[in-house]
């Protein structure tokens, strides 16, 4: 099915060591950790690509620090994206930002992605698209740890980030919370895992994901 007017944003760090899965210092140190880290993006940008050639949604990078870093500038060459720098104090106004900015844009669904989940294929990105529509503006992709590694919208609400405790298991089960409570209409795909400890890259490389 073809989504032209679907874009997804890529949300992701510049590879800095120590500074990028710090969870993951201790078992593999900070340059493995930064090696670890730089996989999962190059897998999330093939991921990206083989969506965006197969339905027609477009896609951009949307960088936590160094837009000019040489890793983030070679990233963005080789698969044709253009850069932005997220802007907000909270991972929830970051998100907000984004998904504003590119709905402005003229956008009518954009989905928000991590660089941290191996897990998904171009089929996850187009049924995220799919639940988007006039009755439902939201849509989530639960991660197994309770927070969520996809959201997307076509009315982008700051509802839908208000009080939540970011980087904890909690974050999906508030997010219901806060879009009930606003009355706002959501759908959630199939539940995925991303690799935070050291047993996620483990299980991701039994896998052959990474």
């Amino acid at each position: 099915m073809k989504y032209a007017d679907t874009h997804i944003a890529i949300f992701c760090k510049a590879p800095v060591a120590g500074r990028v899965k710090t969870r993951l210092i201790e078992a593999y140190g900070a340059t493995g950790a930064t090696d670890i880290y730089v996989a999962l993006v190059e897998k999330t940008f093939a991921t990206v690509n083989a969506a965006c050639e197969a339905s027609g949604m477009s896609a951009s990078l949307w960088v936590a620090e160094d837009l000019r870093h040489e890793t983030v500038q070679r990233w963005a060459t080789d698969n044709a994206l253009a850069t932005y720098t997220q802007q907000g104090e909270d991972l929830g106004a970051r998100m907000l930002h984004c998904l504003q900015t590119k709905l402005h844009a003229g956008h009518q669904r954009v989905l928000l992605i991590g660089t941290d989940c191996p897990t998904f294929t171009p089929k996850h990105l187009g049924a995220a698209a799919a639940a988007l529509n006039a009755e439902c503006a939201w849509v989530f992709t639960p991660a197994e740890d309770g927070g969520y590694v996809l959201v997307g919208t076509n009315a982008a609400d700051a509802a839908a980030f208000a009080g939540i405790a970011w980087s904890t298991d909690a974050v999906m089960q508030q997010t219901r919370e806060a879009l009930r409570s606003n009355g706002l209409r959501w759908a959630e795909t199939a539940t995925l895992w991303d690799v935070d400890v050291e047993a996620d890259v483990e299980r991701a490389r039994r896998a052959g994901l990474i």
